[in-house]
């Protein structure tokens, strides 16, 4: 019997049966002893020495995610373990809250790890210091474009936020709303926010309109919990608007709470709009307008140039993916 018959008996994938008989612990108990039964079943031994073999075949690579309550990079991570999990690299995921410095992370883990590469999901590459250059393997951003950090080891994949958050805001605008709010990550820290924030002030000033950055501009982490407090704060200090634009999802289904707490109807009285189009907002009430960022390209080209250049030695590259527009409920035409 092999590891193959087994996952063919217990109906689990190959990596997880590896993964059981390897004790890692990124493994439920459920699963766990599903294979272990099969396993004292038929009496299988794991051959050691091909064990060894195996580990020394197989070559590791990082994923660094940055926040752990974000359903988009969730996502790309999930997409991400499938597509690797065929081929003869081992993975290990290391989980950074939003306002970790995943630069400093990486260096750290390059030395101690010496792994062929990194994947980083999320993140700031406007804070990519000088000490990343320490960092001399191949590694990808997935979701934010890395084009002005430099590094000849660093490609990425990411949509474009400019074009995208452009096309929100004159949405909004067509939709006949001058007063608009914003709830954003910090712009000063965050590349990702800034770029969003740029786009959307962009379609503004084309339309010969103003934007209050001070009155209706509210700081957010990217987060449920964050967007509801960051709702509360945008309505105290301007009451008049009529839309909210919220550079995630999350942000905006935790603004469209606050909103109905305080007996405010989306979108008969304030329209909403998100960024990331995750699977929560097609089932949300009302069904959420928003950005649909394409999961399964951004990873498939990011996996792709990670594994160019870590088997032929490719150049570092930049890539954009195409945003999609997903027309929900949640914005109103007004006069």
């Amino acid at each position: 019997m092999t590891i193959k018959d087994i996952a063919k008996e217990c109906g689990c994938a190959i990596g997880t049966v590896s993964r059981v008989l390897n004790n890692h612990p990124d493994v439920s108990d459920k699963t766990r002893e599903k294979v272990m039964a099969v396993v004292q079943k038929h009496g299988f031994v794991l051959n050691a020495a091909a064990k060894q073999l195996k580990t020394q075949e197989r070559k590791n690579i990082v994923v660094i995610v940055k926040g752990s309550s974000s359903p988009l990079l969730n996502g790309l991570l999930e997409g991400l373990q499938k597509k690797l999990e065929p081929l003869p690299y081992t993975v290990d995921v290391v989980v950074l809250d939003e306002n970790d410095d995943e630069a400093a992370n990486a260096v750290r883990i390059y030395y101690e790890q010496k792994p062929v590469g990194f994947v980083f999901l999320g993140g700031s590459p406007d804070k990519y210091d000088d000490e990343f250059d320490k960092v001399k393997v191949p590694c990808v951003l997935i979701s934010n474009a890395a084009d002005s950090v430099g590094s000849k080891y660093l490609s990425s994949v990411s949509t474009d936020n400019n074009d995208a958050a452009h096309f929100a805001a004159k949405y909004l605008i067509e939709n006949g709303h001058s007063k608009i709010g914003v709830i954003g990550g910090s712009i000063e820290d965050s590349v990702v926010s800034k770029t969003r924030y740029e786009g959307f002030l962009e379609a503004v000033k084309e339309a010969g309109l103003f934007f209050d950055f001070e009155k209706s501009y509210q700081v957010s982490k990217y987060s449920m919990e964050g967007g509801f407090e960051a709702a509360a704060q945008l309505l105290k200090k301007n009451p008049e608007i009529t839309a909210i634009y919220a550079m995630s999802d999350v942000m905006a289904i935790g603004a469209c709470r606050k909103l109905a707490d305080e007996k405010i109807s989306v979108p008969d009285q304030i329209s909403v709009i998100g960024f990331d189009g995750i699977d929560l907002g097609r089932f949300f009430c009302p069904r959420l307008t928003t950005i649909r960022q394409l999961i399964d390209e951004l990873v498939e080209q990011g996996l792709s140039l990670l594994l160019d250049s870590i088997e032929n030695n490719a150049p570092a590259a930049h890539k954009r993916v195409p945003f999609e527009f997903i027309e929900g409920e949640s914005v109103k035409k007004i006069n």
